[in-house]
């Protein structure tokens, strides 16, 4: 069996510059994230999916397993929550790959591909500013793995908080039952400029990675649905 720190390496699942954010390595910690997707998801948005387990509770998927799932909160308490899918796998899972389809990635390049989903994070005060801090998060470990270029899908409503981040909307929108209209936004994961006009809290993280002169040459593209900002 394939192990975690063996797809992403033992640097993604450490924690974060940010004590509030790390990779959740344990199954108590998986199903914690799993009763926040239940909550946000199926019993606030009325969603519907094969995979939620309605007796206990929670909403875990086959690819969660060979997922990196962020969790972000104090030791006991999951306030937010992201999971990131490398393309390879990503092909393999029915929703991601319809996010793959979608975007403007040619279809050669989405085994090389990263795939950011299930974004959930609650609504209250004190798990706002977590977003952020799992984008950041997000984004290092995409430098890490030799993201080239971010695609993302999100809600109307959030695309404001991508913009800051230094994403730019790209293509067409589309409904996606249960969900809404999406929109595609895109970002150069190394393109200084835009995040520099952006005033963007991803350029620290760059400068930070290649202030380390990393030797990545993968060219990956990141994925991202905003499930719940």
């Amino acid at each position: 069996m394939v192990t975690l720190s063996q797809l992403w390496g033992n640097t993604a699942l450490g924690r974060s510059s940010n004590p509030a954010i790390r990779a959740a390595t344990s199954s108590r910690e998986l199903h914690a994230i799993g009763r926040l997707r239940y909550r946000l998801f199926v019993e606030r948005g009325g969603e519907s999916f094969v995979h939620a387990s309605h007796g206990d509770g929670w909403l875990l998927e086959p690819i969660d397993t060979a997922s990196l799932n962020l969790w972000a909160g104090p030791e006991r308490r999951c306030l937010a929550a992201a999971r990131l899918t490398q393309g390879v796998d990503a092909v393999t899972d029915p929703r991601l790959a319809a996010m793959l389809r979608r975007s403007a990635l040619p279809e050669a390049e989405h085994p090389h591909s990263l795939v950011l989903s299930r974004l959930a994070i609650r609504h209250q005060a004190s798990a706002r500013p977590l977003a952020q801090a799992l984008a950041r998060h997000a984004y290092r470990v995409g430098l890490e793995a030799g993201a080239d270029t971010a695609l993302l899908a999100s809600r109307p409503a959030d695309i404001v908080f991508f913009t800051r981040l230094g994403f730019r909307p790209s293509g067409a929108a589309w409904t996606e039952p249960g969900v809404g209209e999406l929109r595609c936004l895109t970002l150069a994961m190394r393109d200084r400029a835009t995040l520099r006009a952006a005033s963007s809290p991803l350029l620290a993280e760059l400068d930070a990675f290649e202030a380390n002169d990393p030797s990545g040459t993968a060219k990956v593209s990141i994925l991202d649905l905003g499930d719940d900002l």
